[in-house]
């Protein structure tokens, strides 16, 4: 009998220590973290994907045949290789709910013009979806200033110009100081996880940089 409650006792007292364990929340670094609070993501900012260069043809705007995420890497006529994709399936940039957009050349009052598309893979990282539709969501037309850059050579466009898309919901906001100062444009993404930038104008080399939260 006293076997038996003794038992009964362990088995309690191990049933009140699991009822009272906390569960606390870790950022991706290991810092553990308050559930109450807002944990808001800070990302340094990095090239969207390659540095854009003068030479050579600008690609097209997509057609109407290649506004998928499978046709829009499989063009390959005029510049199309310079076309440029990010997956937002990897590391700090799973979670990103808005995207921001800067850009820097090498000359002073340079163009570089984007147009930017979404689309939605779904299921990061791993995904049975392999292609998605693109859709326009407007296009970014830079103009470089002089302020430096923590890439030689490359100076930071104060000048953005933000055309929206039609076929978007979505609304951009930006920041246009000129004066030489930094321009930036962001989007919230609703859910997409695909971003490809088509380089329509390119004056000089050029990049154009992402970051999000």
């Amino acid at each position: 009998m006293r076997k038996i409650i003794l038992i009964v006792m362990i088995m309690s007292f191990f049933s009140v220590v699991l009822a009272v364990t906390r569960v606390a929340p870790i950022t991706k670094t290991g810092v553990q973290v308050n559930p109450g609070e807002v944990q808001t993501a800070r990302n340094a900012w990095s090239v969207f994907d390659a540095t854009v260069l003068s030479a050579g043809d600008e690609p097209n705007d997509l057609a109407v045949s290649e506004r998928t995420y499978l046709t829009a890497l499989a063009a390959a006529e005029g510049g199309d290789s310079k076309i440029l994709t990010l997956l937002l399936h990897s590391g700090t940039r799973q979670g990103w709910n808005t995207v921001k957009f800067r850009c820097r050349g090498i000359t002073d009052n340079g163009t570089a013009t984007f147009q930017i598309y979404l689309g939605t893979l779904g299921g990061a990282p791993v995904t049975d979806v392999t292609d998605c539709e693109l859709v326009k969501v407007g296009q970014l037309a830079f103009t470089i200033g002089t302020q430096v850059s923590t890439l030689a050579t490359y100076e930071m466009a104060d000048t953005v110009v933000v055309t929206e898309s039609m076929s978007s919901a979505r609304s951009w906001q930006k920041a246009s100081p000129t004066s030489e100062l930094v321009a930036e444009a962001d989007l919230n993404l609703i859910g997409a996880d695909v971003i490809f930038a088509v380089p329509t104008v390119a004056s000089a080399d050029c990049q154009l940089l992402v970051s999000g939260f």
